[in-house]
């Protein structure tokens, strides 16, 4: 399975940090970070020229070990203006995160793990289109020195049907509830869900001045 993109060059980025001598399991965060923001910007999804609508509120936790705690709840509404349907996706829950580093391999594995309602589709009336819930972790490891991206590995407790599907199922359900047609083949799955992935990594590189500082966060 392919894990979220932005991720993944995130936790690259942390892996000298992760690496240096004397880091411990802190206690205490060191930075906690609270926001709630609303945003709306044309897109396009699954091919789709859209008018997205978010609604974030976000509670983030930075250890001195470099792990994480991020309790966030998100709902984007994806709109069609050619035809006014829409499409809502959501999530709701907790993500933690650590490194584990195993000098012998010269390797570092970030165990990510999300618990909770890590995505909902849902039709603008509700009608639930596929749910993902419970807890899902994801084992990605790299290059201790170089910071190569070597292979991943995730398990899962709960029902989780897109992850199964290898995110395959987002553009079968969006598509069909923003054109009305058949849903289209779920290989476009994964391209959306990097699309979703790389509008996250905007807006972390270019944050509103509403929001808090930008840490990881899934969404």
């Amino acid at each position: 399975m392919a894990r979220p993109i932005a991720l993944r060059a995130v936790f690259a980025a942390l892996i000298v940090a992760l690496a240096l001598p004397g880091a411990t399991l802190a206690a205490k965060p060191i930075a906690a970070f609270h926001d709630h923001f609303t945003d709306s910007f044309p897109s396009d999804i699954c091919g789709i020229p859209v008018q997205v609508d978010l609604v974030v509120t976000d509670n983030f936790f930075e250890y001195a070990d470099g792990s994480f705690k991020d309790a966030a709840s998100n709902m984007s509404t994806f709109t069609n203006p050619d035809n006014g349907k829409s499409v809502v996706v959501s999530s709701a829950g907790t993500v933690t995160g650590t490194a584990i580093i195993d000098e012998q391999a010269n390797t570092i594995t970030f165990v990510t793990t999300f618990k909770g309602l890590p995505e909902k589709i849902q039709t603008a009336r509700g009608r639930i289109l596929t749910r993902d819930a419970g807890i899902i972790t994801f084992r990605d490891t790299f290059d201790l020195t170089t910071g190569d991206f070597l292979g991943t590995s995730f398990t899962v407790n709960g029902p989780h049907p897109e992850a199964d599907a290898d995110f395959a199922l987002f553009c079968d359900a969006v598509t069909g509830a923003l054109d009305g047609t058949a849903a289209r083949s779920g290989q476009h799955g994964r391209a959306a869900f990097r699309d979703r992935e790389g509008a996250a990594a905007r807006l972390a590189r270019n944050p509103s001045p509403r929001r808090a500082p930008a840490g990881l966060h899934a969404a």
